[in-house]
């Protein structure tokens, strides 16, 4: 009995470990489509094509400045994702497939262009019979000075993280609003419509807040 006890609170903590990793992804990891912005739309797929072949520098190099800047510089960062890299090999969790929902307005504040792209994440799971399922926030910037799209991940955001990374925001804009951050884990069989159930919440919370 207690070696049960023994073995069941280490799948816990193992499976506890694997969702903070793909929490971690949200960062890094985004999906090129039909993005009205050409310039936006070849980013997503440089960033794409980046982040399914474990390109480190790749990745760094889409990743906004500000965020590079907070996790402590290139040096840091590039560690920090490689460290990310190796703790899913690990793990055993693999990118499936990442959805983004397109349909979304390019604005301007202060010089900064900027889009938010709601996403859904699929990912193959250590159990081979089941995928862990997540949606996730990213902005997009362009900035003056880089004259380049640049990703920043938006999960978790609120005001008082904005008046630290993005004060030119501070009171100008609204929240998208967002889904429950809750990893979803179900049978590969069940993905398509776990997908398209998350796909059609983000959908019509675009169109309220529109």
């Amino acid at each position: 009995m207690q070696s049960n006890n023994w073995f069941n609170q280490f799948k816990y903590i193992q499976r506890k470990r694997v969702f903070l990793l793909i929490t971690l992804l949200t960062i890094f990891h985004h999906t090129s489509s039909a993005q009205k912005d050409p310039q936006l739309r070849e980013a997503l797929s440089i960033m794409t094509k980046a982040s399914i072949s474990g390109d480190i520098e790749g990745i760094i190099s889409q990743t906004s400045p500000r965020i590079i800047e907070s996790m402590g510089g290139i040096d840091q960062a590039t560690k920090l994702t490689k460290e990310l890299y190796s703790s899913l090999i690990k793990y055993g969790v693999k990118i499936d497939s990442m959805i983004n929902y397109v349909d979304m307005d390019v604005s301007k504040i202060d010089g900064i262009a900027y889009c938010f792209i709601p996403q859904v994440l699929v990912m193959s799971m250590p159990e081979k019979d089941k995928m862990a399922i997540t949606s996730a926030n990213l902005l997009a910037l362009k900035e003056d000075e880089t004259k380049k799209w640049t990703f920043f991940n938006f999960n978790k955001m609120d005001q008082e993280k904005i008046k630290l990374f993005l004060p030119e925001f501070n009171g100008k804009i609204s929240l998208p609003p967002g889904l429950e951050k809750k990893t979803l884990v179900v049978q590969k069989e069940e993905v398509g419509k776990a997908v398209d159930h998350l796909m059609k919440l983000i959908d019509e919370s675009v169109k309220r807040q529109n």
